[in-house]
Order: C-alpha cells, then structure tokens, then sequence
C-alpha cells in the first residue's frame, strides 16, 4: 500500500470505472457513479490530502482507499465499542479480478497497520446493503457488524447500511 500520486488520478478512475461497470453487471449495485462519487473531484482532493491509498500489482493500480476520520452524522449514533479517534475507510475498491482474495486481505492488513501508526484506535465503515462480498471480506478479516441503519448518501439517496467496526490493537 502506498499514497497516490495526483500522477496516478487517470489510473485510479480507470479503476472506479472499471469497479462499477463490474457492481453494476452484478446484483452488488453500490449506486456509485463515476460522474459523482468517487469522481475526479474527490479522488484528486483525496490525493492532495494525502488520504486516497492504492495497492500495486506490476506497476498497475489494482485497489483503492481513502483513509481519513470524516464520517457521516449517522456515525454519531452508532453504539461503536471505540469512540475515540477512529479511522474512517471510503471507496475501497479492488479490481475485480483481484477480488475475493489476497490483495484485499493485504490491503486492508496495510490500512489497519497504517490507523495505527497514525493513532487511530480503531477503524469505522459502512457497506451498503447489497454489497454482501464486501461484508464477508470485512467479517473474514475480522470486523464486527455495529449495526444497520438508514442512512442518507447523495449517490445513492437512503439506504441500508451494516456499520463495521475493527478495533486495533
């Protein structure tokens, strides 16, 4: 895992464009849409802030992250087990033909060590409530089902959440 470059926006569009023509194809439908999230506009102000990671495979971006502590107002009213200084994860994308295995394992092995590295105490998300290959890979790797919520995301207007939770240690 490693920072992006504003260098790599190009490659790391392809990426999304590439996740969501895949989700779509699928019974997955995140609601993303290349056009509004995760667009140009957040993948490169992800990058100047220094919170949009990717993985390499043979010089080729094959995942991607943003990492930072913005959470939606929802987050709020969640009973998480760790309130304290908590990572946030957006937009985790793995090319499909990547995922379901190591890489994503990986990935989210180099995030968990990096939260820590920067003090986070542990790590917050949501998934979307059709995006079931997601929920397994966070439980595989450990993350705790919080709750299920509504919750309000201008992409893909109200909709079910499972809250994750992993706390570091």
């Amino acid at each position: 895992m490693e920072l992006a470059t504003i260098s790599q926006t190009e490659e790391i569009l392809d990426l999304y464009k590439t996740v969501i023509d895949a989700v779509n194809k699928s019974n997955v439908r995140l609601g993303w849409n290349i056009e509004s999230y995760p667009n140009r506009d957040f993948i490169e102000s992800s990058i100047i802030n220094h919170e949009l990671f990717v993985v390499m495979v043979d010089g080729k971006v094959v995942a991607s992250a943003v990492l930072n502590n913005k959470m939606n107002d929802e987050y709020n009213e969640i009973p998480w087990e760790i309130t304290d200084k908590p990572c946030t994860i957006h937009a985790l994308a793995t090319c499909p033909e990547f995922r379901g295995g190591s890489v994503s394992d990986a990935f989210l092995n180099d995030i968990e060590e990096y939260a820590k590295t920067k003090g986070y105490k542990s790590i917050h998300l949501d998934v979307i409530d059709t995006n079931t290959p997601a929920y397994h890979m966070y439980i595989r790797n450990g993350y705790k089902e919080v709750s299920r919520i509504q919750m309000y995301y201008e992409v893909v207007g109200t909709r079910l959440f499972w809250m994750m939770e992993k706390v570091l240690r």
